[in-house]
């Protein structure tokens, strides 16, 4: 098999979002060199600032509207917006609608669902 609806994966929640890793190392296609899922924001919530010290991160907004923090500036989501979020880069995403923000994303190499939340 090489296909896997969302449906079929369980959200982990995080702070700030409910997270779904569908594909990557430990889920569905063991990919070695990079990761796949969705994040759902809730309206007006506020996902806390982090970063990824290698990690490279791709986000796709689906559907609502907010706004993604780099080093505390805000810049504008709605849909169709895609974000390159390099390492080293303290980033935020707030929900600013209300309704669910969701997000695609891709991170190189892969990471743990939330093993990036508590550091700085």
């Amino acid at each position: 098999m090489y296909t896997i609806h969302e449906g079929d994966v369980e959200a982990v929640e995080l702070p700030g979002r409910k997270h779904k890793m569908i594909i990557g190392p430990d889920n569905f296609g063991g990919a070695e060199s990079m990761c796949f899922g969705v994040a759902d924001f809730p309206p007006n919530a506020h996902a806390p600032a982090h970063v990824h010290e290698v990690e490279e991160e791709i986000l796709y907004v689906l559907s609502g509207a907010g706004d993604m923090f780099f080093d505390g500036k805000p810049e504008a989501l709605r849909p169709g917006t895609c974000i390159y979020v390099p390492p080293g880069v303290e980033h935020s995403i707030n929900n600013t609608c209300d309704e669910v923000l969701k997000v695609s994303y891709v991170f190189s190499p892969p990471v743990r669902q939330g093993s990036y939340d508590a550091k700085r």
